[in-house]
């Protein structure tokens, strides 16, 4: 999901193409990735340190009736040694190492983003989430607004970016959760944990689960707990008293294994996602085309939430978002099925 999530990312920015002039000793420490990004194997305690503290955090979203809660994600990345090459493998020989590449004026070393999220969810069916993100690549800057909500029947999403609007009924929630994944990790973990419909948080997808030093989020007290998501490091720190998970990280430029990339794969499919074989393949064949690209990115993405409301009394209406007039409705065409 990271390799995809940054891929596109790239070639949204850059139009297809990145370039840099490139040093040995550059491609040399690149080749190990991100020290800071992978994770060291826990010990016994640790390991059973953050599954008891996984547990009783479940359990906490799981025993309440509603909740609010807001804050901001925060992407700062570094792609100033990704090549053409890297985002093309099949780029013939010569064009790769040809010295020295090219970079045109109008591409972005690096790129940040910031996104506004808002979640409401109440029992037993009703959710309303919103991201607004400000992406800053470059001289260029774009606004971008997803929104999934369900005032307690039907499952709807609506996708506002640069000169396209999408506004469509979902079948169910767990494909509303997965489209929110791109507002933020905690924007899809928190609404599975509150309506128990977590397959992957303590699965294969996220390992090496440990305890580690407790810390603070803006004067709160929290335990912390880092893991392996995808070869990357992730960090997430829980309120002592609540359980309520307030801030999450992730920090980026870990190698990728071939483990990692069958992991992914499996989330993706165990969660409703229909692909065929061959899809299966395709996907699978590029994430390992750019699996190596990992290495050379560097950056974080922290999101953080400081506006915790347990048990809200809403009205009705804050299941209700706001679409903008003139936007056609449609229904999610059904995926393909397996044969």
């Amino acid at each position: 999901m990271i390799i995809f999530a940054i891929v596109a990312a790239c070639a949204a920015a850059g139009g297809g193409g990145w370039y840099l002039h490139s040093k040995h000793k550059a491609k040399v420490e690149a080749a190990g990735g991100n020290p800071a990004a992978q994770v060291p194997t826990p010990s016994a305690a640790q390991s059973s340190g953050a599954l008891g503290l996984l547990t009783k955090v479940r359990q906490a979203y799981t025993n309440l009736t509603s909740l609010s809660v807001a804050g901001t994600s925060v992407s700062v990345i570094d792609m100033s040694q990704i090549t053409a090459a890297d985002l093309n493998s099949m780029q013939p020989t010569n064009a790769r190492n040809r010295t020295p590449p090219r970079r045109p004026a109008n591409i972005p070393k690096a790129m940040t983003n910031t996104t506004e999220i808002s979640i409401k969810l109440a029992r037993p069916d009703l959710y309303c989430i919103e991201g607004i993100t400000k992406t800053k690549a470059g001289l260029r800057t774009m606004t971008n607004t997803i929104a999934i909500w369900s005032p307690g029947q039907t499952n709807y999403s609506l996708m506002l970016f640069s000169g396209y609007k999408n506004f469509m009924t979902l079948p169910d929630r767990k494909t509303a959760f997965m489209m929110n994944g791109q507002s933020g990790g905690l924007a899809m973990a928190i609404p599975q944990l509150f309506f128990n419909e977590t397959d992957a948080m303590t699965d294969k997808f996220i390992t090496d689960w440990g305890q580690t030093d407790d810390d603070a989020v803006n004067g709160q007290d929290c335990h912390t707990l880092t893991a392996k998501m995808l070869g990357q490091k992730l960090k997430i720190w829980v309120n002592k008293e609540s359980y309520m998970v307030l801030q999450s990280q992730i920090t980026l430029g870990a190698p990728i294994s071939d483990t990692d990339i069958q992991a992914a794969l499996d989330v993706i499919t165990n969660n409703n996602v229909k692909m065929t074989p061959a899809q299966i393949a395709q996907m699978k064949a590029m994430a390992k085309q750019q699996a190596a690209m990992m290495t050379k990115i560097r950056g974080t993405i922290t999101e953080t939430y400081d506006n915790v409301q347990m048990n809200k009394t809403f009205a009705d209406d804050d299941f209700n978002y706001p679409v903008p007039p003139g936007v056609r409705l449609v229904s999610m065409p059904s995926p393909p099925s397996q044969p």
